[in-house]
């Protein structure tokens, strides 16, 4: 025969274990009653997106420059926005705006214009009719000045807002490629206002010692022995039981109304009643070392 069982040891810890708070926890938008699924799926996926970017953030994907390194670099052009640049120009083209940025607080300047000394006038000083760098339909006009909104990217033709810039406490969102992130693109957030977290491996247990506690008496097996089947015949009680090599069987413990009344060796499959009542009731469990089985079945006198 064989038993299945779920593994419980009893008790459940005999020494002292360190454990440290759980970086990831399943959050509960609502726990004082049924929550939302929305709502809980909602905050479900905010945790792990942060999950995610906070592994990106880790110090050790970067050069762990210290904010007066970073500036320092900036300042000298060697730091990481070196080669960032926001418009070019040559003999015979001009783009202020490379990058794409939202241009805000701009002059437009039509052709021909009739003001001498400003652009798109044939009298000069500077080059009329100069064609549009994005080949945006303008009849010649120009946009002269104003300012880039770092962040906000916007179509150079219809001026149409495509991405807005983050604001603060705004999360930076991106496709997982720009994090070189493998597999099926999704986008990844992280909430810049949120200082990044580094779980510590904890590879020494202080308070628990180095070894296991190898001859503690206190342990019980999960696994019970099988229990026996019984029969009542003229005050004796007969049972029958199916060895267990795994589970080894040291004596039997006879029980009359609920009470522990006879334990006799595991090479013993009788035992005769003394001074039985009417309606009693009997069963035997089987026992390994301490361990005792389920009751067998009850048999009435």
């Amino acid at each position: 025969m064989t038993s299945t069982c779920r593994y419980l040891p009893q008790p459940p810890r005999v020494w002292s274990r360190v454990q440290n708070s759980c970086t990831f926890t399943n959050p509960d938008p609502n726990p004082n009653s049924n929550p939302d699924p929305n709502e809980y799926l909602t905050a479900f996926y905010k945790e792990r997106l942060l999950y995610k970017g906070n592994v990106l953030q880790y110090k050790a994907n970067s050069a762990r420059l210290t904010k007066k390194q970073k500036y320092s670099k900036l300042a000298n052009g060697t730091g990481p926005s070196r080669t960032k640049t926001f418009a070019t120009q040559s003999a015979t083209y001009s783009n202020p705006n490379k990058t794409g940025l939202l241009r805000v607080g701009g002059k437009e300047i039509p052709f021909p214009n009739n003001i001498v000394g400003e652009p798109n006038n044939i009298a000069g000083p500077y080059q009329y009719d100069v064609p549009n760098p994005d080949n945006c339909n303008t009849n010649g006009s120009l946009l002269d000045g104003g300012t880039l909104v770092c962040g906000s990217y916007a179509n150079p033709c219809s001026k149409e807002v495509v991405v807005t810039g983050n604001q603060p406490g705004d999360l930076i969102c991106n496709p997982s490629y720009c994090s070189d992130v493998p597999g099926q693109p999704v986008l990844l957030c992280w909430d810049p206002s949120i200082d990044s977290w580094f779980p510590k491996p904890r590879y020494v247990m202080n308070t628990s010692g180095d070894k296991w506690p190898q001859g503690y008496k206190g342990f019980v097996s999960a696994v019970k022995p099988e229990p026996p089947v019984i029969s009542l015949s003229l005050g004796v009680v007969t049972w029958t039981y199916v060895e267990s090599a795994a589970v080894p069987t040291s004596r039997y413990n006879i029980y009359v109304n609920g009470t522990l009344t006879e334990s006799v060796p595991y090479s013993v499959a009788t035992y005769t009643l003394v001074s039985p009542s009417v309606n009693d009731t009997i069963y035997v469990k089987t026992v390994s070392r301490t361990i005792e089985s389920e009751p067998s079945n009850t048999v009435y006198v």
